[in-house]
């Protein structure tokens, strides 16, 4: 693909200046909230997670299956926990050892938010963006609104993939223009498929058909072979992460068909006008939503759009020509993207489409900054008319959603107003400033051109992060709150244990107050619970008793763990072998243990508080997954494993059924005498059948992850591609040298 190379050469110097302004900034909401970068699923879902596979590592095991994470634990299905990808692999290793988890998260994703700063950079510096704009660019990404406000704050595996997706596309390109070694490709791409987020491999995707269709367009075939074989080689990855959690789809909550609209989450094309206003808040129905406004920047792209008004469009057609096939590759992923963020809130399995806004937020910065460096600014009063235009229908906009904030809306819209048109003014080379009949000479006007986009970038943040520090408002009623939830999980794991030690055994928590362990924090203690989270939870198993959020179980539950199976008889508590139950202070339940002394028999109360009350049984049960229930008499559970139960069965005249407090994953089988699987209790808890016998017999009840085999071939398949492609790469190189 003929593309012209930049002149000038990428340097430490200005890698340097990017990370130290990304740095910066990024310390700026730690100013008004401190635990900014340690906020909702990174603290219930990603910190306990990474702990947990870290665990496992140690102890010699990939993240495949864990039975005592009842209605949860199918980790390969899941996705996310990155059974394949060595990047998770070391980051958990890394939170196992660690003693404060506050301090890891904040640094972590700093660390992210500099690879994607300098991603964009090197990106830009690919596609002939000037020296100056691929640096402007390099420290504006990192901080597009749902990067900064929702990544970074909240969704880590959001950001881990939008943080590698520009090195990806940068190695794409170097690998299709220069004929570079296929490896780093594979590499990137490898590793934004196994961390597990989807929205991430979509993305790769698209970038894939960009470069797939411009190759066509430009009749270069050597090409199109490169990519078909690159492309080859990652879908084999994307199907051993995908496969198995497809494979028993049918028994998750995420067994979801047919495309829906409830407008959750699904952001407003009109939102687009004012997102370069730092304190722009959009119409997004969120779980924060009040008057049908999310009150954080999640639509932010930046405060360069505003130079969109100065570009001189004068040489629009010389740039198409120029740049036909890099435009190319920019359009696929770009329209897709704009599809899926302004389309329906639900299809099939994907939902929450404002999570493109990151990529769209960087496809679109790129694109403008190649248009400034090969367009140029034009800057003359009627522009200057026009330009004051475009942000006043962007500040009537923001008003219209929230006239309360009518003064920082005005005030502060005033100010990056200003500091854009001098990036504009002194961004086109022009050292003299006419001021009041005098002459002011600019002897470096790009190092102040710079200087303006950093004061741009921190005061956008400076706003955002005060709102964001905010403790919450009450407008028009409702309360609101400025971020993700903070669940007050303790920064260190010695507290953490510490908080863990009035519960034992298999525990479960009803309600919900921030003074327990929550989500997958429990994986950093020595109990197993079914509170942690999923995102692939057991259907019927959510529907009968643990509702759709696992972190969060509804308090009024707590009857119905007491209630009598009517099958076997036994409580649902006795069939899921639960040791500990917590409930919150906020219900009639708690007055009834405490106040009323209304305890299940075979269960004492150990502790309350203001916010829990602990109960728990006289006689701790058997390991999760053992025998439960069974209607035969002599039965021996010999093995308990999370992939394996042995039982020795004696000789018996009628048939026996056993009940495990195991959820029926699809993947059990049964070997020794005629035993089968029966028909689920409940439609979750896995069942045996066993034929009348008049011989003793062993049984074993086991289980094989769906797919688990196919995906390590897959995998083996995928590197295998990469590494053979890569050697014979090299001999060719090195044969054309000589």
């Amino acid at each position: 693909m003929n593309n012209t190379e930049n002149k000038w050469k990428i340097s430490l110097g200005s890698m340097a200046f990017i990370v130290a302004v990304v740095t910066v900034l990024s310390l700026v909401p730690l100013v008004f909230y401190h635990r900014f970068y340690f906020l909702d699923d990174t603290q219930r879902g990603a910190i306990g997670q990474w702990y947990e596979v870290g665990k496992l590592l140690t102890q010699g095991h990939l993240p495949i299956f864990n039975v005592a994470a009842q209605g949860s634990g199918n980790y390969l299905a899941e996705g996310q926990w990155g059974t394949f990808s060595p990047l998770v692999w070391v980051i958990s290793l890394v939170v196992y050892h660690s003693s404060n988890f506050l301090v890891f998260s904040t640094v972590f994703k700093i660390v992210l938010l500099n690879i994607l700063g300098l991603g964009v950079f090197f990106l830009a510096h690919s596609v002939n963006v000037q020296k100056r704009w691929a640096i402007v660019l390099g420290f504006a990404a990192p901080f597009v609104g749902f990067t900064m406000f929702a990544g970074a704050s909240s969704w880590v595996t959001d950001l881990m993939v939008s943080a590698f997706f520009p090195w990806f596309w940068w190695a794409l390109r170097r690998f299709l223009n220069k004929e570079a070694s296929p490896i780093w490709v594979f590499v990137i791409g490898y590793t934004i498929i196994t961390v597990g987020y989807v929205f991430g491999t979509i993305m790769l995707i698209m970038t894939m058909l960009g470069a797939f269709l411009a190759a066509i367009f430009a009749k270069e075939w050597q090409t199109f072979r490169r990519i078909i074989i690159m492309g080859a080689s990652l879908a084999f990855a994307t199907l051993a992460v995908y496969l198995p959690g497809i494979a028993i789809s049918s028994v998750t909550m995420r067994n979801t068909e047919g495309i829906f609209n409830n407008n959750f989450m699904s952001p407003n094309v009109s939102d687009l006008l004012y997102s370069f206003s730092p304190t722009g808040y959009s119409e997004i129905n969120s779980w924060w939503t009040a008057s049908s406004v999310t009150y954080m920047p999640l639509m932010y792209i930046g405060w360069i759009l505003l130079l969109i008004v100065f570009l001189d469009f004068s040489k629009i057609k010389e740039f198409i020509k120029n740049n036909r096939v890099t435009l190319i590759q920019w359009v696929v992923p770009t329209v897709l993207t704009f599809a899926l963020l302004f389309g329906p809130d639900s299809v099939g399995p994907l939902r929450f489409p404002i999570r493109m806004m990151a990529y769209f937020g960087q496809l679109l910065l790129l694109l403008l900054v190649m248009l400034i460096s090969q367009l140029g600014l034009k800057i003359n009063k009627a522009r200057v008319w026009a330009f004051v235009g475009f942000v006043a229908l962007g500040v009537y906009l923001e008003l219209s959603n929230t006239p309360q904030r009518a003064k920082t809306i005005i005030v502060i819209n005033i100010v990056v107003a200003l500091l854009v048109l001098l990036v504009a003014y002194f961004g086109n080379n022009n050292t003299q400033i006419n001021l009041f009949k005098k002459h002011l000479n600019i002897k470096k006007p790009i190092a102040l051109m710079l200087t303006m986009a950093v004061i741009a970038s921190g005061i956008s943040l400076v706003v955002q992060g005060r709102m964001v520090g905010r403790i919450g408002d009450a407008i028009q009623g409702q309360y609101i709150n400025y971020h993700y939830a903070d669940y007050a999980m303790p920064a260190k794991k010695s507290e953490i244990l510490r908080m863990a030690e009035r519960f034992k055994g298999n525990t479960v928590i009803f309600g919900f107050d921030n003074q327990t362990v929550m989500g997958n924090d429990w994986y950093i203690t020595n109990n197993n619970s079914m509170n942690v989270y999923t995102p692939v939870g057991f259907k019927t198993f959510s529907e009968d008793f643990r509702g759709g959020d696992p972190t969060r179980i509804d308090v009024d539950q707590y009857k119905k763990l007491f209630t009598v199976d009517k099958t076997t008889k036994l409580t649902l508590a006795d069939l899921l072998q639960v040791d500990t139950v917590g409930v919150a202070t906020d219900s009639k339940y708690y007055k009834q243990i405490v106040k009323l002394h209304q305890v299940p028999a075979g269960w004492k109360l150990t502790s309350f508080d203001t916010h829990y009350v602990i109960i728990q049984r006289d006689v701790t049960s058997p390991n999760v997954g053992s025998v439960a229930w069974t209607n035969q008499t002599g039965i021996k559970q010999i093995a308990n494993t999370n992939y394996e139960v042995k039982l020795k069965v004696p000789a018996h005249s009628t048939a026996t059924s056993v009940v495990f407090s195991r959820t029926a994953w699809p993947g059990y089988s049964v070997s020794g005498g005629d035993a089968k699987l029966s028909k689920p209790l409940r439609g979750y808890l896995t069942r045996i059948n066993i034929p009348a016998s008049d011989q003793k017999q062993t049984i074993t009840l086991s289980f094989n992850p769906p797919m688990l085999k196919v995906s390590t071939v897959l995998i083996a398949i995928s590197v295998a591609i990469a590494l053979i492609w890569t050697v014979l790469h090299a001999v060719v190189r090195l044969k054309k040298a000589k």
